[in-house]
């Protein structure tokens, strides 16, 4: 509600949202509407709406922010990087730095109130997710670690692929190599290049295999006093969904962009340099970004607590550890 209220009297003072007409306030009137159904989650009278249809409008409010909030993890890697956030055209985009973070926050918060209705209204147990139990009935809590499957292993490498052809890119422009030389890309020997290249690379590679690898649930021996304990979920959890859903908005949105350029929709207006690298930059945050989001999901799976009924004769088999 804060946030509508906020892109309500941006919309009302002249200013645009994201620069195009009349967004702001369609996105203001979103959000009200969005603001009467997390409010129906926690009173009585919720209870007479359809939980299916205040589902609905939650998770379609998260999908919608998260699209709204796109840009906000480069925006922040700029800000680290160059101190200051710009646009396209190089001008400063302090303002929309500000809404792609308001619309991060309020995915974040319509995420956690669509999880919070869906556990209540579908009485499922918070350790396992499934139906809830008698009481009494859960006589110990089964933690599996089962490996992921062949399929997740080739998403997780042709993810890892993806991004091969942006950093190669960047590695050109480093070297002043065609088609890069000459250019307004060209960066010959500009130490920075090679940092990044390193410094985001090695990290999202590791995160991308710690999701299908057995080291992602079970500490390697490599970890000393660490060895043999199993990996709190949160750890490799919590990053993939920070970056996931913006990677694969990002490179999703950017193709489907280059492809109203190339079909003759869009005026094409860039040099052949800056469409490889806007082509691999596309190509590499699109396929890194959903690969990322899959292998999640399926480590999320895999990893997910389950409760083991008194009496039952599998407790403790050999895919889990009690807690």
């Amino acid at each position: 509600m804060l946030y509508g209220g906020v892109l309500l009297a941006i919309s009302m003072g002249g200013w645009t949202l994201y620069g195009v007409p009349y967004l702001g306030w369609t996105a203001a009137a979103v959000l009200v509407m969005a603001a009467g159904l997390a409010l129906a989650t926690v009173r009585g009278w919720g209870r007479r709406l359809p939980p299916a249809v205040v589902s609905a409008g939650l998770w379609t409010t998260v999908a919608l922010a998260l699209a709204g909030s796109v840009f906000v993890l480069l925006n922040l890697i700029e800000l680290v990087v160059d101190g200051t956030v710009r646009d396209r055209e190089g001008r400063p985009d302090w303002d929309g730095f500000g809404q792609r973070l308001g619309f991060a926050a309020v995915a974040a918060l319509f995420l956690a109130t669509a999880l919070s209705w869906r556990h209540r209204t579908r009485s499922t147990c918070p350790r396992c997710g499934r139906a809830a139990h008698p009481p009494g009935s859960v006589a110990a809590v089964v933690r599996p670690a089962p490996p992921a499957s062949g399929r997740i292993h080739r998403v997780a490498r042709l993810g890892g692929l993806a991004v091969v052809p942006y950093y190669t890119c960047h590695l050109l422009r480093f070297a002043d190599a065609p088609p890069f030389r000459g250019g307004d890309l060209a960066a010959p020997g500009d130490l920075f290049i090679p940092a990044f290249v390193i410094g985001t690379a090695l990290p999202a590679e590791f995160l991308l295999q710690g999701l299908v690898r057995e080291w992602g649930m079970i500490f390697p021996r490599w970890t000393l006093w660490l060895s043999g304990r199993r990996v709190p979920r949160f750890l490799p959890i919590s990053p993939v969904w920070l970056i996931a859903p913006t990677l694969a908005s990002y490179g999703t949105g950017a193709w489907i962009y280059l492809l109203l350029q190339f079909t003759g929709v869009l005026d094409m207006d860039g040099s052949a340099a800056e469409y490889l690298l806007g082509c691999s930059a596309a190509t590499g945050f699109a396929g890194y970004g959903w690969s990322l989001a899959i292998a999640g999901v399926s480590y999320q799976r895999r990893t997910r607590p389950r409760c083991v009924q008194a009496g039952n004769p599998h407790l403790g088999d050999e895919h889990g550890r009690l807690s």
